[in-house]
């Protein structure tokens, strides 16, 4: 212990563990500090935790902090002496990291460093020296690489402990590849603190952007980000998100937000296909779904000769919404295919149920920033959500069948756990309590939205309360009529959403949630839909500063798997500092 240990916010474990005490003085700078520097782990209201790994480290050096500073602020700042072995960890990281850059030019990639010792170091692996068009010259600092390896070229260079940084400078790009493109804010626009922050360390060095990844919480203006991004670069943008919905939210807001002629954005869904007029001297943004550019399968001409004209063009920026499925199999190879030079990775939930989200680091990009759940909604810019678990008895019927069905000999083996979780939805006990709380809400003049991934009960209950509902089998124009009647009509006061809902739907008048069914233990599924009502509140009779503005149900069957689910579920939001009653 330092002898004056009382002062000191943090403690620093051997293994980098950090306890922090977040009621000293000086708690803001050193969050500031330990977000930069560290993964956030726990963040409740008085004791928060934090990870010091080798990925924070390289998203912390690639920010320009320097590792000499990191330690002189880790033992300046901590109760007790900070463990020697430790330091040496975070000296050798800073030894390598920072130094190789992987770079787009002229359509081809190249690989460069200035430390030509580290790239022949490197180049001699054989899986790196496969993705190499040349073998490394002598004392050379910049190699080509093949750009149908580069995903394999990250991936060793990722084993290797050798991260590559990608960054571009914009102001000097050549015009005849990637024009300027003419957006600008609007004089209107406000951004954030938060937002302003994040956008800074993507930008921490002039007309330079880096590639890596933003983590802010649902509601908080990820999108006004993502388009400030594209607006700074001032080049060619291509976004990617999840859903038709979400395309036309992007294309609504980017017109909304900033100067760009409404001709030079470019939408490509199912139902939208506009090629690119005169793709070579065009500047434009351009938004399509992640299944659109990931299908591997048959295309129709049109469809074929815009994706032809994304995968030749060049360009400034790609935005990654939602990117924590960029992971899967199916989508991870949109990274690559596009030739961007930079890429800037969007999200709330950087969880995943799989080990597949550290491949992010690789793929996208060191994380840049990552916002406080608790303090936005203190400074005001979230709503304040009240977060509750409701226990339902199973009526005497069911419960029975759902006991049955665990050994049951009629039921095979790979359909009890189904038999069981329709049971367990299907309670009438959990219907009757689900319908009670959307009466209730509806006479506060609430805007509620019932999620239920099990598609029998969500459209089954919907029509039976005479309420709409959206899942996969509805059309998009009649999912945007529905969305647009909850938002500006008194007369529609609830939806049922599947999972379909679960992101990058913008629904700010809606401040309950009733969840039904849901994908098993998903954290992510659950900080998504809380997410849905995560918007800031205006303050009514019902509210004032200070109280809940906003609630969120989980209702679940009592003595059933869906206990242990649901806890596994909450764990997340937990860690964000949200309690469940």
């Amino acid at each position: 212990m330092q002898p004056d240990h009382a002062r000191r916010p943090i403690w620093v474990c051997e293994n980098g563990r950090i306890i922090f005490e977040t009621f000293h003085p000086q708690a803001a700078q050193v969050a500031d500090f330990l977000i930069a520097v560290s993964e956030p782990v726990s963040r409740p209201q008085i004791v928060h935790e934090y990870q010091i790994t080798a990925l924070s480290l390289n998203a912390a050096i690639a920010n320009g902090i320097d590792v000499e500073q990191i330690i002189k602020v880790l033992r300046k700042l901590s109760k007790n002496v900070v463990d020697e072995n430790f330091l040496e960890f975070i000296r050798e990281k800073g030894k390598s990291t920072g130094k190789l850059r992987l770079i787009l030019r002229d359509g081809r990639h190249f690989l460069e460093s200035e430390d030509a010792p580290l790239l022949r170091h490197l180049c001699s692996n054989a899986d790196v020296a496969a993705c190499l068009v040349e073998e490394l010259a002598q004392e050379s600092h910049v190699v080509e690489v093949d750009s149908m390896k580069v995903e394999k070229l990250k991936l060793a260079a990722h084993q290797l402990t050798l991260p590559l940084l990608q960054e571009y400078e914009f102001r000097r790009d050549r015009e005849d590849t990637n024009p300027q493109l003419a957006a600008v804010l609007r004089p209107t626009v406000y951004l954030r603190p938060y937002q302003q922050r994040a956008l800074s360390k993507m930008f921490s060095v002039d007309d330079v952007a880096k590639s890596g990844i933003v983590v802010l919480p649902c509601g908080a203006g990820k999108t006004l980000v993502g388009i400030a991004a594209c607006c700074r670069v001032g080049r060619r943008a291509l976004v990617l998100t999840t859903t038709a919905v979400a395309v036309d939210q992007w294309r609504r807001q980017i017109q909304l937000y900033t100067s760009l002629p409404p001709e030079d954005v470019y939408t490509l869904t199912a139902e939208q296909k506009r090629p690119i007029e005169d793709a070579d001297r065009r500047a434009c943004i351009v938004i399509s779904t992640y299944s659109m550019l990931g299908f591997t399968g048959r295309r129709g001409g049109d469809t074929q000769f815009i994706l032809d004209q994304l995968q030749q063009l060049e360009w400034g920026l790609l935005v990654v919404d939602e990117v924590q499925v960029m992971p899967a199999r199916t989508f991870r190879t949109v990274a690559t295919m596009i030739k961007s030079h930079c890429c800037l990775g969007l999200t709330a939930t950087l969880v995943r149920e799989d080990d597949l989200i550290q491949d992010l680091h690789w793929l996208i990009g060191p994380k840049l920033y990552e916002a406080n759940w608790q303090q936005l909604q203190d400074e005001g810019y979230l709503a304040r959500v009240r977060c509750i678990e409701v226990w339902c008895d199973m009526s005497t019927e069911f419960f029975t069948e759902y006991l049955q069905a665990a050994d049951s000999p009629d039921v095979p083996g790979s359909m009890r756990a189904t038999l069981q979780r329709a049971l367990w939805t299907c309670n009438p006990h959990k219907l009757k309590t689900c319908e009670y709380l959307i009466r209730f809400h509806e006479q506060r003049g609430d805007k509620i939205i019932v999620f239920s991934d099990n598609i029998f009960i969500l459209k089954d209950f919907a029509r039976r309360l005479g309420r709409y509902y959206i899942c996969g089998s509805v059309d998009m124009r009649e999912r945007m009529q529905i969305l647009s009647e909850f938002q500006e009509s008194s007369a529609c006061n609830t939806i049922f959403l599947s999972k379909v809902g679960d992101n990058a739907i913008d629904l700010p008048v809606a401040n309950v949630i009733v969840q039904i069914s849901s994908h098993y233990g998903s954290r992510r599924q659950e900080a998504q839909r809380l997410g849905r009502i995560l918007r800031p509140k205006p303050q009514t009779s019902n509210s004032s500063r200070g109280k809940f503005n906003a609630y969120f149900y989980s209702v679940v069957s009592r003595d059933t798997q869906e206990l242990y689910h649901a806890n596994r579920r909450q764990q997340f939001l937990v860690e964000q500092g949200y309690n469940y009653q």
